[in-house]
């Protein structure tokens, strides 16, 4: 609960994270590969059988099966995926299907998992409450609400995670917006731990496609109860997201628009419905997002300088040896550690960042950053060396420390990372 304290969002996926994994190891990778797939593909039926016709069922699956984010996000370890399924089920049993009192279980259990996954599904949840009270669906919402009873027990340590942990999180509401619209055209900005950003032009293109898409959107709520529901719904995700951001940042591109995702794509999957030009439009966002996803699939990825530097240490760390690591590289080096297979001592720099290893703020070291670099220093002896795993702009910091007492030598820098190591000479 401490480490949690000082981290960024709710507990469930990294609650999630270790049955995974064991799952995996048990399994071999081919049958784990192969249920993967099949698992997604039942939750995507959920979603074809609330269509009214093959030739909407047809276009959500397409949309689905191409959608660039939704490629990136199932193979990432983070909670974005899960919150997309969960959302997704949670919106057609809510607003969507007929409310049968079998339902409302499995409404409070979503709601739950929801919450607990990502701090999003807050006004995703909050969303479909209004939206089923609106619409006399009164027992699906009070059980949405009473699945999301259960986040109080989480309030208090929401309330202690620092503003810090979002910090990264800044950008206009322009880029925002036009970002957030690209994603629903079929492109979208594809956030830095996924590689290069997609071609300009093809992003702006999925951005005028994804304004159509919504302008088209929004004159066809009134003529089926479905998309006015569904168009309520994402209407005030989106506005509560954006209204909560002028307080503190909670919306990134690239990343929001996951959690309602899969309902967008169902939304105009059944909007085609309503006229020729509007189905035109979604295989244009087809076109789209097919290109991106094969450009995305097709871009080289070899592991990153980071990760090459990690595999490095741990093949030629030894026990008397010392890593000072700063940044987004302290994380993996403190898992490695963990996990016994990083030798030397590890230690972050600034040592603050032991507190909360999943997310960092640009500062000057302290005096005790300072001091800890100094006895690393001092217990080295005549063999030891200290790594510095850090980046290039900590070298101002560490370049006092270092200099005119044994030689340090740079291994590797980057734009992201420089690693150094000292030793007496």
């Amino acid at each position: 609960m401490d480490a949690l304290s000082n981290d960024s969002g709710p507990p469930l996926f990294y609650l999630l994270e270790k049955p995974f994994v064991t799952i995996g190891e048990r399994l071999s990778a081919d049958v784990f590969a192969r249920s993967l797939p099949f698992a997604a593909t039942i939750a995507l039926l959920v979603g074809v059988l609330a269509l009214p016709s093959r030739s909407a069922k047809l276009r959500f699956v397409v949309l689905a099966s191409i959608s660039p984010l939704l490629f990136l996000y199932s193979a990432e370890a983070r909670a974005y995926a899960l919150l997309s399924l969960a959302v997704f089920l949670l919106f057609l049993l809510a607003i969507v299907l007929p409310e049968r009192p079998g339902n409302l279980p499995a409404i409070a259990l979503l709601a739950a998992v929801s919450l607990y996954l990502h701090y999003l599904a807050l006004f995703a949840v909050a969303a479909l409450i209004l939206v089923a009270a609106a619409e006399k669906r009164g027992r699906s919402a009070l059980a949405a609400l009473a699945g999301s009873a259960l986040f109080l027990f989480w309030i208090p340590i929401m309330r202690e995670q620092p503003r810090q942990a979002v910090a990264w999180m800044h950008e206009s509401a322009g880029e925002l917006a036009t970002g957030i619209l690209a994603s629903l055209g079929g492109a979208g900005r594809i956030p830095p731990p996924f590689g290069a950003p997609l071609p300009l032009l093809l992003v702006a293109l999925g951005g005028v496609l994804g304004l159509v898409l919504a302008s088209l959107l929004g004159r066809s709520w009134r003529i089926d109860p479905e998309l006015r529901r569904t168009s309520a719904f994402l209407v005030l995700f989106f506005g509560s997201v954006l209204f909560a951001s002028l307080a503190r940042p909670v919306a990134f591109a690239g990343r929001t628009e996951m959690a309602v995702l899969p309902v967008w794509l169902w939304a105009i999957a059944r909007a085609g419905e309503q006229s020729r030009f509007i189905r035109g439009a979604i295989w244009s966002a087809v076109a789209v997002a097919s290109l991106s996803t094969v450009l995305l699939a097709a871009a080289p990825r070899g592991p990153s300088a980071a990760a090459w530097t990690l595999e490095a240490l741990e093949r030629t760390g030894r026990p008397q040896d010392v890593l000072f690591a700063g940044a987004s590289f302290y994380l993996p080096a403190r898992l490695a550690a963990d996990r016994g297979r990083l030798a030397m001592e590890l230690h972050a720099f600034p040592l603050e960042q032991a507190s909360h290893p999943g997310w960092t703020v640009p500062r000057r070291s302290t005096s005790e950053d300072d001091a800890a670099v100094e006895r690393a220093l001092v217990r080295a002896g005549s063999a030891g060396r200290v790594f510095f795993a850090v980046p290039p702009s900590y070298r101002r910091e560490l370049s006092p420390l270092l200099t005119g007492r044994g030689v340090t030598r740079r291994i590797v820098e980057t734009p992201e990372l420089v690693l150094l190591v000292w030793s007496p000479r």
